[in-house]
């Protein structure tokens, strides 16, 4: 694999982003007109649009659906995983995605993904919001490309680290944060997630980026400790039976389908509070599916059969 290239992006900066900022965002700025962007909110002040993630590609697959073709996958970085999808309106690069899905089904060496997306969240009936990401190019690269990416995406990080504490104390005011020198790419997102965010430890993300640091040193032996890391969360979970899984997933599906499908994320997020991981739940999912007790409404919602 090589180095990687994204020569052919023409959109607006995507912002390097590592997942745990992501994933543990749930505030959604949507535009009033119809063309108006929609950005997720991080607790540092990031108005993510568009976002560049790289690391261990984890899951990739494909599913068909009554309007065709749809995929989904994850990439594992340092601070957790990114998920993503590619769906059955973006033909243009199905031929490029189904390539990705045949590599990694061969499962003959790890594949580290550099990718960029667009932020794509889901908000529940209950106010709950999901962050995944409409994947729109990627290309495989090797373990220095992905240093770099870390490299990057730390000191991007350690930025936003930066002005969130320096605007914590002061009134939340552009003009304010401007004579401090707060950027003004941040001001915005830093106001607004003050409104919202409580309780905010920035040296959560503190230890994303000196963790980051400390695999970008060992370049191609990240893979294999973020493998390892996979694996151990696996080990972990060895005492939860299959069954005692599978009768979790049924209750929240039966407890919680309006009449359309439970998202698939929220079934995720009910698991991970019992300290079951994602890639294990994924799995019982599609034993439930082999079972026809499980079953997709639509792409990314999924229900029992007993609760139709």
């Amino acid at each position: 694999m090589g180095g990687g290239s994204l020569s052919r992006f023409t959109r607006q900066p995507a912002i390097r982003l590592f997942a745990r900022e992501y994933f543990e965002s749930d505030l959604i700025e949507q535009g009033s007109g119809e063309y108006d962007p929609t950005f997720v909110i991080t607790k540092l002040g990031a108005k993510v649009n568009r976002m560049m993630v790289a690391g261990l590609l984890e899951r990739m697959e494909r599913r068909d659906g009554d309007s065709g073709a749809n995929y989904r996958g994850s990439i594992r970085d340092p601070t957790g995983l990114h998920m993503f999808n590619v769906g059955s309106f973006q033909p243009e690069i199905h031929a490029q995605v189904e390539e990705l899905v045949a590599k990694f089904d061969q499962n003959e060496e790890p594949i580290l993904l550099l990718a960029i997306g667009k932020a794509s969240p889901y908000q529940t009936d209950d106010g709950g919001v999901f962050t995944g990401m409409r994947l729109e190019e990627f290309t495989t690269i090797n373990g220095e490309g992905y240093a770099n990416w870390l490299v990057e995406t730390a000191d991007a990080t350690l930025r936003r680290i930066d002005f969130f504490q320096k605007s914590h104390d002061l009134e939340p005011s552009a003009d304010v944060y401007r004579k401090v020198g707060i950027a003004d790419d941040l001001i915005s997102g830093l106001i607004t997630g003050r409104g919202h965010y409580s309780n905010i430890d920035p040296d959560v993300y503190m230890v994303g980026v000196l963790r980051a640091l400390d695999y970008s040193e060992g370049n191609l032996s990240t893979i294999s400790l973020q493998a390892e890391s996979s694996k151990d969360e696996s080990n972990d979970e060895s005492e939860t039976s299959t069954e005692q899984v599978k009768e979790w997933i049924s209750e929240y599906l039966l407890a919680n389908n309006p009449g359309d499908g439970v998202h698939y994320d929220a079934v995720m997020n009910d698991l991970a509070s019992k300290g079951i991981s994602r890639s294990v739940g994924e799995a019982t999912v599609d034993l439930l599916m082999e079972d026809g007790l499980v079953f997709e409404h639509s792409f990314g919602f999924i229900g029992h059969i007993d609760s139709n």
